[in-house]
């Protein structure tokens, strides 16, 4: 349904400071898009055999990219919305609708990053023993000076100079897994919650632009209606009274 065009100005209009505060967190919220296909990007280039592939794996990448361009392409509908968001209510409540959705899956998702910082050891040590490739697993071992996960009998390699020291002077490497999957994996999760109160103040935004849009459109039909009803009783049946009656809200599809 079309709003309304009158004349005189609505006292329920759009204020040029909700525009504002709209566009502002619209431009934030894409933002978020465009870093999660920007490190997408910086992450596909990490070298095969780096420790940082341990944490953001091939699958972490290819999710950064939907995530962004799904972002991008949400935040594409809020600017076709904001620009006369009065005639297009339903690319608004479109464009709300998918940053709940966006809000969703990145809580769940900082969520479960949050919880494998609680399980780093158990998980690792099975990737340590079953998983990892002896060139991951010696980056940890030349990098701490350590041998095997918990000690040199726990899948170690051999072939690392840090376990060729004396028997007694070997040690595992599980702390040093630890402190890296949990330094990265905080930096992560943290990151995520911040795009989440991003999100929703975009979302917060469009709402309120939604809800002004409406009393401004229910302003105009009400105004419409009156001036119907008045040119109904000075002129009755002309052609200008069926116009506006055809218009009606009441009976428009």
């Amino acid at each position: 349904m079309r709003a309304v065009n009158v004349s005189v100005n609505s006292p329920m209009a759009v204020k040029l400071s909700i525009r504002i505060s709209f566009g502002a967190l619209l431009a934030l919220y894409l933002g978020t898009g465009i870093a999660a296909l920007s490190a997408g990007g910086y992450f596909t280039h990490t070298e095969e055999n780096s420790r940082r592939s341990i944490i953001v794996t091939k699958n972490v990448i290819v999710l950064l990219f939907v995530a962004g361009a799904y972002i991008i392409l949400n935040a594409i509908v809020g600017v076709i919305a904001g620009l006369s968001p009065l005639s297009r209510k339903r690319w608004l409540q479109a464009y709300v609708w998918l940053i709940g959705i966006t809000i969703i899956v990145e809580t769940v998702a900082g969520i479960w990053l949050w919880l494998r910082t609680l399980n780093i050891g158990d998980l690792y040590g099975h990737n340590w023993r079953h998983l990892w490739s002896d060139n991951f697993k010696r980056s940890f071992q030349d990098s701490g000076q350590c041998c095997g996960y918990l000690g040199p009998l726990d899948g170690p390699v051999m072939s690392s100079p840090s376990c060729q020291l004396q028997a007694d002077l070997l040690f595992g490497c599980m702390t040093s897994v630890q402190k890296y999957a949990q330094s990265y994996l905080t930096y992560i999760y943290s990151g995520v919650f911040v795009f989440v109160f991003m999100s929703l103040g975009a979302m917060v935004s469009g709402m309120v632009l939604l809800i002004i849009r409406n009393d401004e459109e229910r302003w105009r039909w009400a105004r419409a209606n009156a001036i119907f009803r008045s040119m109904e009783k000075s002129a009755p049946g002309s052609p200008i009274t069926e116009k506006y009656r055809t218009a009606s809200p009441d009976q428009s599809p």
